[in-house]
């Protein structure tokens, strides 16, 4: 209920301060499961994808915005989770793989997530490597892959003293699934390098139809925010 109350609040909004472009509405899949994979340039992704896409939509959001110490930071976290968002944690390995357990049960009860395979914002503009949770979704779900292409979505100034958003637009592709053959190389892997193959291999196919979308340059490797560096 509130997630609706606030989309219905801040659709007309939006729509009157940033003039956003919604194309491919109809790939969109009418009904779930499905996996929304986007490329990450800009905090107002998020906030545009709620109130742009009808279904409600469950995003994994770093889980220091979770915090607690304060009473500015409960509210913040109760804000987040009442607008179905779930802490990830992104420094990889297994800590991330034990945070996408709230994902999954959103998938396995016909719903709609959306994540940025890059897990942070790209610094230049261009597509970094994608992180292997979109495609282990994928693979062990069914689920398919519906891939995003994010414009403008970047806060800039240009000639107002205050950040803004100057017509943001967002691009859906067309869903794609991974064929059974895919999915038990996955399941099936005899041992964990054969795993972490099948799930390079999966991810590097969703970037793939992310930059279709997108026109970026692809970087092979990370895109990095604050704190340690790990691999998948």
């Amino acid at each position: 209920m509130f997630y609706t109350v606030m989309r219905f609040i801040g659709r007309p909004l939006a729509y009157l301060l940033f003039w956003p472009i919604l194309r491919g509405k109809e790939n969109l899949p009418a009904k779930g499961p499905a996996i929304l994979a986007a490329n990450h340039i800009g905090t107002g992704e998020t906030f545009l994808l709620m109130i742009m896409i009808a279904p409600q939509v469950t995003f994994p959001a770093k889980q220091e915005l979770f915090r607690t110490d304060t009473l500015l930071h409960r509210l913040g976290a109760w804000f987040l989770r009442m607008m179905h968002q779930v802490p990830m944690n992104r420094t990889g390995g297994d800590a991330s793989l034990d945070s996408l357990g709230p994902i999954y049960q959103v998938l396995n009860n016909g719903g709609y997530v959306a994540i940025f395979p890059e897990g942070h914002r790209s610094p230049d503009g261009r597509l970094y490597r994608g992180r292997t949770g979109v495609a282990r979704l994928a693979l062990t779900t069914g689920a398919p892959v519906v891939p995003f292409g994010c414009f403008r979505t970047r806060f800039t100034r240009k000639w107002l003293p205050f950040p803004w958003l100057y017509r943001p637009e967002l691009r859906i592709g067309e869903p794609f699934s991974f064929s059974e053959e895919d999915r038990q190389a996955f399941l099936q892997a005899p041992d964990r390098q054969a795993a972490t193959q099948a799930l390079r291999s999966a991810t590097e196919e969703v970037m793939d139809h992310i930059a279709a979308i997108t026109g970026q340059e692809q970087v092979d490797e990370y895109s990095y925010g604050p704190g340690p560096r790990q691999e998948d």
